[in-house]
């Protein structure tokens, strides 16, 4: 597991309640990295927010972190 699928890991670990409404998945090629989080539908605004704003300070911080390895990290969001 890379640092930045567990600082997403922790990070949507607080924004819900339930740990069972979500799951991650993580793929690394070379200096690409894709994280999948699946979420329940119920717990999908939680992870979104309002116009999109929480989903993007997520991204924001997990790039962040990955600039300075020189990695490119992507966030999906998905529905289970």
């Amino acid at each position: 597991m890379s640092r930045y699928f567990e600082m997403t890991d922790f990070l949507v670990e607080n924004l819900l309640e339930d740990a069972g409404d979500y799951t991650i998945e993580s793929n690394e090629k070379g200096r690409f990295i894709n994280i999948l989080i699946n979420v329940k539908k119920d717990s999908m605004g939680k992870i979104i927010g309002k116009n999109g704003r929480v989903i993007t300070s997520l991204r924001t911080v997990i790039s962040s972190i990955a600039k300075k390895d020189r990695k490119i990290v992507k966030i999906e969001v998905k529905e289970f």
